[in-house]
């Protein structure tokens, strides 16, 4: 069950690197303590190869119930909710969730290839009956890794289990269906504990097959060994550990909405990675390898901090969605569902609510997303052919589950809305950044529910407040503070002695807020922001206010510029990104961002190279030399400012250089639409230079 990222190096702690040729890969090593010494000074224990120690986790869950308290109850402040049904591990069938309020566990994995038939009218009333989860006639339906599950949930204490698969009915029409869906959210966040299988998910290579058909192995009693190997070294009498923790990603199941590697939506996460147990939540993460007296790894949430107390701040969300759209889902189409219920609680933080996944807020810099990585291997979600209808007939679909090109919501893969960059947007003052870019936007966004939509006045605008909030009131510091801020003088340099790049009409003042924890180290040793903002009050889940989602339209309208230029592959280590460039000069303007291989692929390796003495005769030749001429369309500027690289000492200084371009999307038009292929940027002035023309954009 997996683990999250590893706190800065402890004191007391050795570390050892395997190897500087391939990459410094760092070995964190515990000292064990030999069986029956317990005066010896080491925090580990070489542990057991076949069966985990179930007492050490039912430990974990009773001491962060009793000890944790309100700061793990509930860290997002996400409303209560009861599923629909449960499974009653003693009387082993399902259960109303509605007529009891006790505690129970939620179970979340990835899916493997075998998955569980659909469970009909007749089926779902039959595993209502008393021990029908464990008759060989439905065994088909509960899969090995809810089997295993069910186990554990009686080892830890509890009763009752929800699992997605079989605790929302698949025979309910589409409408309550979906309202189960969109629970999944909160149902996580208020389940006791979350058993998480991160073992076997064959994307990442770590088994064959899936722990859905493979299971939780090593639970004594209830489930096969589990084969660990633990690395140990010896050292005279003595035994060091190496610490797997630091290649541990807590993952979360495929069908689990919100974050995957931090625990704010839970109470708790038990998880099974590198087949050993785990636990994290929002204090302590500890791990089966350290002995119980071991002061544990204390967890903390920097990332989601500024969210969890009100800020819309874009880097938090960006790992937050970055985390969510890596997994696979059973059904594409649930992508949006899944995780509408994180995003309307997080719409608390962005005005406005959230656009298939987009905040409105900050809409043309959300609209620019690409992917986190050059080799991310994006793959487009596609509806399934699923959920038949009580009729027999296919059910009809529903707004949530359309699948937009626009969006990272038609994209399954890690993705990023603007990560580094996106702290200027955000307003956060970031150390570790030599560059801010600002979004200016280019034009209005309207949507609706059909392209044929047409007429303005049926359209919805997008209101993307925060540009000209932020021009015309937050950079205005002859305005009266908004509530909680104090003003500051800037520092010359940060905290790494470097100098500090600026936004636009700032730089003489750094501004704090009384309700921001302490940031991420990355960000510098306090939390700073450029200028101030108002920032609502998130209390308690029943003070918190109410969430802001808008009608979810799939179509984008607006009025924009669009031009055409040539790529090539990028010559920079196989990496998914195309050079653009025009076809008269040849002068690099600009890059694309795509999606996976298959994309690069179909650009020429290098730019055309005519050679002296082409004759006309040539022409087939020459043609299938030339770069790819593609539609670019132009969705918003950014003013851009850089601090110069010294090349001598590999820092970063002053002079800041200054520069604007636009963020731009390749599309392609199938009847009228404009369908999203990839997003990148041109330097504002090659573009303006080009031979533009007006287009009144249609985006589905």
């Amino acid at each position: 069950m997996g683990i999250s990222r590893a706190r800065p190096k402890q004191a007391g702690r050795p570390h050892m690197c395997e190897s500087l040729s391939n990459g410094g890969i760092f070995w964190e090593l515990l000292l064990a303590q030999p069986e029956g010494r317990p005066d010896h000074p080491g925090t580990a224990r070489v542990s057991d190869p076949d069966s985990a120690d179930l007492e050490m986790l039912k430990g974990w869950k009773d001491e962060c119930l009793s000890s944790h308290g309100a700061k793990c109850e509930n860290p997002m402040r996400i409303p209560s909710a009861r599923p629909a049904w449960l499974i009653d591990v003693e009387r082993k069938c399902l259960v109303s969730g509605s007529v009891t309020d006790a505690p129970y566990l939620a179970l979340s994995y990835v899916y493997g290839e075998h998955v569980a038939p659909t469970i009909d009218d007749e089926k779902f009333a039959e595993l209502q009956e008393r021990n029908a989860l464990e008759t060989p006639e439905n065994s088909e339906y509960v899969l090995p890794i809810v089997k295993h599950a069910m186990g554990l949930t009686s080892v830890l204490g509890e009763r009752h289990l929800w699992v997605d698969q079989l605790c929302i009915p698949h025979s309910d029409p589409a409408s309550a269906r979906e309202e189960q869906v969109l629970k999944m959210g909160a149902i996580y966040a208020n389940a006791v504990v979350t058993i998480t299988a991160a073992d076997g998910d064959p994307k990442k290579g770590w088994a064959p097959t899936s722990a859905s058909e493979a299971g939780l192995l090593g639970l004594r009693g209830i489930s096969g060994p589990r084969n660990l190997r633990q690395r140990v070294i010896a050292l005279g009498d003595e035994k060091l550990l190496v610490h797997n923790k630091q290649v541990y990603e807590f993952r979360g199941g495929a069908n689990e909405p919100g974050p995957t590697k931090s625990g704010c939506c839970r109470r708790g996460k038990s998880t099974l990675l590198e087949r050993q147990l785990h636990w994290e939540c929002s204090c302590h993460v500890w791990h089966e390898e350290q002995l119980s007296s071991t002061k544990v790894d204390e967890f903390e949430y920097p990332d989601l901090s500024a969210m969890l107390v009100g800020f819309p701040d874009l880097r938090s969300l960006d790992k937050v969605i970055r985390q969510y759209n890596g997994r696979a889902l059973r059904y594409d189409e649930d992508a949006l569902p899944a995780i509408s219920r994180l995003l309307s609680i997080l719409s608390r933080d962005f005005p406005g609510g959230f656009l298939y996944g987009i905040p409105e807020l900050f809409f043309e810099r959300g609209l620019g997303w690409s992917p986190k990585s050059s080799c991310a291997g994006l793959r487009r979600r596609m509806p399934s052919d699923r959920r038949p209808a009580q009729d027999g007939q296919t059910s009809p679909p529903s707004s949530l589950s359309a699948l937009p090109s626009w969006s990272w919501i038609g994209w399954e893969g890690e993705i990023t809305i603007g990560d580094i960059f996106a702290a200027a947007e955000a307003a956060q003052v970031n150390d570790r950044a030599s560059t801010i870019e600002e979004t200016v936007p280019i034009t209005t966004w309207f949507t609706g529910h059909f392209p044929s939509i047409t007429d303005i006045s049926q359209q919805r605008e997008i209101k993307s407040t925060w540009y000209e909030e932020r021009d015309k009131n937050y950079k205005d510091f002859s305005r009266p503070l908004p509530p909680g801020w104090t003003r500051h003088a800037a520092p010359e340099t940060n905290h790494f002695g470097q100098a500090r790049v600026f936004p636009d009409g700032c730089g003489e003042y750094v501004f704090r807020h009384e309700a921001m924890p302490e940031p991420h180290p990355d960000l510098g040793p306090r939390a700073e922001w450029y200028y101030p903002f108002p920032v609502p009050q998130v209390g308690s889940s029943s003070e918190a206010p109410g969430t802001n989602m808008p009608e979810q339209t799939p179509v984008l309208f607006c009025e924009t510029t669009r031009a055409w230029l040539w790529g090539h592959q990028a010559d920079n280590h196989g990496r998914d990104e195309v050079l653009l460039h025009t076809s008269g000069s040849g002068d690099e303007v600009g890059k694309l961002y795509l999606p996976n291989r298959s994309f690069l692929d179909a650009f020429p390796k290098g730019p055309l190279v005519v050679a002296a003495g082409v004759t006309e005769r040539d022409g087939d030749e020459r043609e299938e030399k030339r770069d790819l001429r593609v539609e670019l369309v132009a969705i918003y500027k950014s003013r851009v400012r850089e601090m110069t690289l010294n090349k001598e000492t590999r820092r970063y200084g002053l002079p800041v250089r200054r520069s604007e371009r636009y963020t731009v999307l390749w599309v392609e038009w199938k009847e009228g639409v404009a369908h999203r292929l990839a997003s990148g940027h041109v330097r504002a002035e090659a573009w303006d230079a080009l031979e533009r023309e007006q287009v009144s954009l249609v985006l589905g």
